[in-house]
């Protein structure tokens, strides 16, 4: 499997298209638009994972500074195309993204997933994070 930051819109299409596997309501064009906020103010990337050159999965990250973790890696988006999963893709990318933790000098990584994702928390859990906090949201 190879791992690698996205590099031209055929890239974008493909992370878009697995992408949508977990935020249905997502458009193209939002997609691009917040892609290119996020790469503009906080230098977000979205990496690909390919088998025999077919992109299977895609993860969105960025490294942050706050007072409670210093500099660290946060991890948006964490997907692999329904055909993909349970074939530890996930893991892969996720033992890439500690890679890239250590190359860039982050005290450590840290990602949300919704409280109804129960897989997602299983899946986390086996993959050595622990749960350390819960996120509200507020609508405006």
């Amino acid at each position: 499997m190879v791992i690698r930051e996205t590099q031209s819109e055929s890239d974008l299409r493909s992370a878009f298209s697995i992408l949508k596997e977990l935020r249905k309501d997502l458009n193209w064009d939002d997609f691009l638009s917040l892609y290119d906020k996020a790469k503009d103010a906080d230098g977000y990337g979205l990496w690909l994972a390919f088998e025999t050159e077919k992109p299977v999965g895609v993860m969105g990250m960025r490294i942050l500074y706050d007072y409670v973790h210093g500099k660290h890696l946060y991890i948006d988006d964490l997907v692999t195309t329904e055909a993909a999963r349970s074939k530890g893709i996930g893991s892969k990318m996720l033992k890439f993204a500690e890679g890239y933790c250590a190359e860039t000098n982050c005290n450590l990584l840290r990602l949300s997933t919704g409280t109804e994702n129960e897989g997602g928390k299983k899946f986390y859990a086996r993959e050595g994070w622990t749960l350390r906090s819960v996120t509200f949201k507020k609508k405006l």
